[in-house]
């Protein structure tokens, strides 16, 4: 076992953690056949007659396993202890008051658990008082740490008020120069005494506001406040299937709704689809989704003329691929309010709470031929299909994003019936 944590039953985030590897993929592929199956049921006793929402004869996929360990892109740590001896980690309880240092967790990337330490000294040099959430007083609740593959850093600070933030504001470069790959530094304030992580205010100290992550056809651009999927190379899986679909759908215009910071919409439009349309209500990952555009625009307009074979002079200038178009707002209240010919292609990655009932039977009434469903609940996926029984299943890939846990990721293909 390679887990200390899971060993001194200090940690349950991976409740899966000895059952091996192979069986827990068959056991969520077991899981996710009996839930979209069960679509060939009636919806509800309540009303027998309605008929089901899709057929289960379709195409399962190869499943996309994930690394055991050195996955994990993000740490989400609280911070315990005292001023002068910092934990980060997990939040104190009856039988760890002093909070679990989770330094040595085997399932982030090794940037992560390399910027525990420094980050560590200097909040203890900071001297600021780590948050009790039994008492409600202190100031520093979280560290929040996302990492991409070149190991480059993005370090958020949550803090209870401002209290700390001129200091905070005259050291931080303490932290940069003992962690060089530290590219984005900013603090989040959250006054609120609640389970809710961030706060609506964030101040962004580094010169730089956006770390790379990897994307299909460019890089994407990860802001302090954006989501971005917590498995790097997971993530990628999902963005290649939906190109793979388009490449064959062929579609020429498409949404992607709750579409972050584009990650959906930049695969398609690799494979081709001219016009796509991203739509996220959350500001900082429109920032940077449209911030990808920009320099995507920009490596075009650098790429060199190369002469062409013609012999009249006339310049071999290389087509620019498709460019998405990315508009903030709530996905719900956009897509139910156009009045636009719908397109050939939606995309939806909803949270947790699935679509719900509007979009999903807005969805059902719309006309739209395709659909490309990346859902992280499988009962709000069931439930949102249940409503749109005009579609059909053509296609469903599990993605193992989180190994040890029973959730998986599915993106699903669906298509209407006629």
């Amino acid at each position: 076992m390679f887990c200390e944590y899971f060993e001194a039953r200090v940690c349950r985030s991976c409740p899966l953690m000895g059952v091996p590897y192979s069986q827990q993929v068959r056991d969520k592929e077991r899981a996710s056949r009996r839930a979209l199956i069960s679509l060939d049921r009636p919806s509800s006793r309540r009303n027998p007659a309605q008929p089901p929402a899709a057929k289960s004869q379709f195409d399962w996929l190869p499943t996309y396993r994930s690394p055991q360990k050195e996955f994990r892109n993000k740490a989400k740590m609280v911070v315990s202890g005292s001023k002068k001896s910092i934990v980060l980690g997990l939040a104190p309880t009856k039988d760890h008051p002093a909070g679990v240092d989770l330094q040595a967790c085997p399932l982030y990337v090794p940037a992560i658990r390399a910027a525990f330490a420094p980050i560590r000294a200097w909040l203890q040099r900071l001297g600021a008082r780590p948050y009790n959430i039994a008492t409600a007083k202190g100031e520093v609740k979280y560290v929040l740490v996302s990492a991409n593959p070149e190991g480059e850093l993005m370090v958020r600070l949550v803090l209870r008020s401002k209290a700390a933030l001129h200091r905070i504001e005259n050291t931080w470069s303490e932290l940069q120069a003992e962690l060089p790959h530290l590219r984005v530094f900013s603090v989040n304030i959250q006054p609120e005494h609640t389970t809710v992580i961030e706060g609506r205010e964030e101040i962004i100290l580094s010169s730089e506001r956006y770390i790379p992550m990897p994307g299909i056809g460019t890089d994407l651009w990860l802001a302090p406040g954006a989501f971005f999927q917590t498995n790097t190379a997971a993530s990628q899986a999902m963005y290649t299937q939906a190109a793979t679909w388009a490449r064959e759908l062929q579609p020429e215009t498409a949404w992607d709704l709750y579409c972050g910071v584009g990650g959906f919409a930049f695969a398609l439009s690799s494979a081709g689809v001219a016009q796509v349309t991203g739509v996220e209500v959350v500001g900082p990952a429109i920032d940077g989704a449209k911030h990808a555009v920009t320099k995507l625009e920009s490596a075009t307009a650098t790429v060199p003329v190369e002469p062409s074979n013609k012999n009249d002079g006339t310049p071999n200038i290389p087509s620019a691929a498709p460019r998405p178009h990315f508009i903030t707002a709530d996905a719900t209240k956009w897509a139910t309010n156009q009045k636009l010919v719908p397109p050939d292609l939606v995309v939806v990655n909803p949270p947790r709470r699935g679509l719900g009932p509007e979009l999903s039977s807005w969805l059902e009434r719309s006309g739209i031929p395709h659909l490309i469903y990346s859902s992280c609940f499988q009962e709000t996926l069931v439930e949102d299909l249940r409503r749109m029984r005009s579609y059909q299943i053509r296609a469903a890939k599990l993605v193992d994003m989180f190994p040890h846990t029973s959730h998986v990721e599915s993106v699903v293909l669906m298509s209407r019936a006629d």
